[in-house]
């Protein structure tokens, strides 16, 4: 039985959907998230080999959370992925967030999300990948919101099954301001980066002798280190610009 949330929730999805001239997808899911959540980012990222890989971003500070979330390889993104529940980081600069997450929360600050709430997106006991929303202030979701939160989740997988090519499965209001509901998500080519990160860490891992891990560690390291995101480093590995040498620095 769908309840009235339900109802309104999916009535603004297709109200975002008519706005935009297209069909329903999980676009318009990060478009009534931003709004019904008061969020000033949000985004989508899908589980590909037990890798999250960002697929929508809406605002600035989305891309900046799935920067953060790629360049440290934790966060509640992450945790939420692994174990398969909400995990809501409503101050990520107390001292419960900076123990669970120090390299994922350093990134956050330098991109100014102060705030971070991820939603696994769940098909019976499979995960597929996450939806998060961030503010660049402190501050928790209240309980409405809370639980449209989840009811958004769960949109976003019933859109994203619509298209099976694009998931992997793993186990383990009205609108009032139609250009507003209308803005444009970030790039692909900036999303899909994420694929370029992986790439960059195989062709590493050619160079040092390691394991993909190990390579993706050590693009992570060497972004800290030099204060910039890990798609930048990626993007220059991939260029041939940059190349990491066995017991040397890269170079």
């Amino acid at each position: 039985m769908v309840s009235q949330r339900q109802e309104r929730v999916w009535r603004l999805i297709a109200d975002s959907a008519q706005v935009r001239g297209e069909p329903m997808s999980v676009v318009d899911v990060c478009v009534v998230c931003m709004r019904v959540l008061a969020a000033d980012g949000v985004g989508v990222s899908l589980l590909d080999d037990g890798r999250l890989e960002p697929v929508q971003a809406r605002g600035e500070l989305g891309r900046e959370l799935l920067e953060a979330e790629l360049t440290s390889g934790d966060g509640p993104c992450v945790e939420a992925a692994l174990v398969g529940g909400p995990v809501l980081a409503a101050d990520l600069g107390d001292a419960e967030s900076e123990r669970r997450w120090p390299l994922f929360t350093a990134a956050a600050h330098a991109g100014n999300v102060a705030a971070a709430f991820a939603f696994p997106l769940l098909t019976g006991t499979a995960r597929i990948g996450v939806l998060v929303a961030c503010r660049d202030s402190p501050g928790p979701l209240d309980a409405a919101q809370y639980r449209d939160a989840l009811l958004l989740a769960d949109a976003a997988v019933t859109l994203l099954l619509d298209q099976p090519a694009t998931v992997r499965v793993h186990s383990g209001g009205d609108v009032s301001n139609g250009a507003e509901w209308g803005e444009e998500v970030m790039a692909a080519d900036w999303l899909a980066l994420g694929a370029e990160v992986h790439q960059a860490a195989g062709m590493v891992s050619v160079q040092l002798k390691c394991t993909v891990e190990q390579a993706l560690a050590r693009l992570r390291a060497y972004a800290f280190a030099h204060d910039v995101p890990v798609t930048r480093v990626a993007a220059r590995v991939v260029a041939r610009t940059l190349r990491f040498d066995p017991d040397t620095t890269p170079r």
